[in-house]
């Protein structure tokens, strides 16, 4: 490796300025993450100790440094118990980046990208439709009034429901994972008093799942072809690819929409 400069004894290589780079980098994702959260501070104090665990090594200070090396640990460990939430969501994040589900699950990734190609295909054909995505298998009195599909996820299957010539087309599908479970649901309405008077009963119908529920339900509008999205009793109008692709990976990944 290519030594770049000399502090003292110490020989400073490229390689050793990239680690630092990386672990700065590192620390400065995990401190933005929990920046706003309880564990800002125990944060902020792991990574002292670190760096005082650090210099003490680089000092030779071999009883501070035994000293600071178990107060990390165990600070570590305490940090891992008080905050699993926080670790899981951080996890879940990282796991449905795209660019790590295409390396470590292009199975998954695909056929998000199936629902979305499907999506778009029922807007250029202004075929209407309600899809409702589901993190958790749940709607059980819902599914139940449906009509059973189980079958994988993809365009044709989705198109084919929603045909107008299809007994299926009326109603919602629950989508759960790589199966599309159920087809021609039926949702419960928005009573919501402040809603647009002017959208029509897919959305009134996707907004009331919306607020009695945690499901992400996708609308395409039969007379303009237009995509709109509800989650939590909040109607989205007029998305576009991205804006669906990037609210939908925030779905799955637990993230707010």
């Amino acid at each position: 490796m290519i030594d770049l400069f000399h502090v003292g004894y110490l020989t400073v290589t490229l390689l050793d300025i990239i680690d630092i780079l990386l672990v700065t980098g590192l620390i400065y994702v995990i401190y933005t993450f929990f920046r706003d959260s309880r564990a800002k501070q125990m944060v902020v104090g792991l990574i002292i100790l670190i760096l005082l665990g650090s210099f003490a090594r680089l000092l030779n200070l071999q009883a501070l440094s035994w000293i600071l090396g178990s107060l990390q640990t165990a600070w570590l460990i305490f940090f891992v118990i008080v905050f699993q939430p926080e670790l899981r969501r951080i996890l879940l994040i990282v796991g449905q980046n795209p660019l790590v589900r295409r390396l470590f699950s292009p199975e998954t990734y695909d056929l998000t990208e199936e629902l979305i190609h499907s999506v778009m295909e029922l807007q250029r054909r202004k075929i209407g439709a309600l899809i409702v995505v589901l993190r958790d298998l749940g709607l059980k009195t819902i599914v139940e009034k449906g009509v059973a599909i189980n079958g994988t996820l993809s365009t044709q299957l989705i198109l084919s429901i929603f045909n107008t010539d299809s007994p299926l087309h009326d109603g919602a599908i629950i989508v759960y994972q790589d199966q599309v479970i159920a087809a021609k649901c039926i949702l419960p309405l928005s009573e919501n008093t402040d809603v647009d008077p002017t959208i029509g009963t897919r959305h009134l119908a996707a907004l009331g799942l919306s607020e009695e529920s945690e499901a992400f339900v996708i609308i395409v509008s039969e007379e303009t072809g237009k995509i709109s999205t509800a989650f939590r009793g909040i109607l989205k109008r007029g998305l576009d690819e991205p804006a669906l692709r990037t609210d939908l990976i925030k779905y799955l990944s637990g993230r707010n929409v």
